[in-house]
């Protein structure tokens, strides 16, 4: 498909027409990600936005000591790489990691610059995906600090259901590559905590587990337990 055409599927250039977008041509390129592969380390130069054509990308940061922290995972049509576009620095502040094969469309900061200013109204969406992002860490940060292991899994798979999830007979599927490391970088616990998690849910008649993916059986008791620390 031709990039101005992939394009407006992102939200944040909803409703308007390829050829609106047509003086960003110049400025994307298309560019694929094997599994694994980084699309940007913490502290890269933030010289581009960034849209998912195809895949999943992990947006995290790595502690010395190897633990991780998912701060979230862009899927087909999402944007990420906002924030450097609003910094002089433009230094990236986190990873940008494939979770499986993945196409991106990279668009060079300077020119998308220029043509966000004659579309204020795309400015104000690029701010408000931002302002959810910012939400989504001071909820993550709250879940830390007010839940326990199983009401954090709990939440995230709450969260990541009606984010990502696919309605089945059996129940709500998450279409996502969520690893127990992946999922244990979202709530800010050690694998072996959240595995314990899982398994009890699976026990409880919340969850089916299998392999790459985790179906929600009952998410209404799965909210409950998200909601308190018993």
């Amino acid at each position: 498909m031709d990039p101005m055409e992939l394009l407006t599927k992102a939200p944040i250039f909803e409703g308007l027409a390829p050829a609106e977008l047509e003086p960003l041509r110049t400025a994307i390129r298309t560019r694929s990600f094997a599994k694994g592969a980084y699309l940007f380390r913490e502290g890269d130069p933030g010289s581009h936005l960034y849209m998912v054509v195809e895949g999943e990308v992990k947006i995290g940061r790595v502690g010395e000591g190897g633990g991780q922290v998912v701060f979230a995972i862009a899927g087909p049509g999402e944007v990420f790489g906002e924030l450097s576009l609003f910094d002089d620095e433009g230094e990236r502040t986190a990873d940008a990691q494939a979770l499986k094969p993945t196409v991106c469309l990279v668009i060079a900061k300077t020119p998308l610059l220029r043509f966000l200013t004659v579309q204020p109204k795309l400015l104000l969406r690029i701010i408000a995906s931002l302002s959810i992002y910012i939400r989504r860490k001071d909820a993550a940060m709250g879940d830390v600090a007010f839940l326990d292991i199983s009401g954090r899994v709990a939440s995230k798979l709450a969260e990541l259901a009606d984010a990502r999830g696919r309605q089945t007979l059996d129940g709500i599927v998450i279409d996502l590559p969520l690893s127990q490391r992946v999922l244990a970088g979202m709530v800010g616990a050690s694998r072996e905590n959240v595995n314990r998690a899982l398994r009890r849910f699976s026990e409880l008649g919340y969850i089916r587990r299998s392999a790459g993916s985790i179906t929600l059986l009952d998410r209404d008791r799965l909210r409950h337990r998200a909601s308190s620390n018993v």
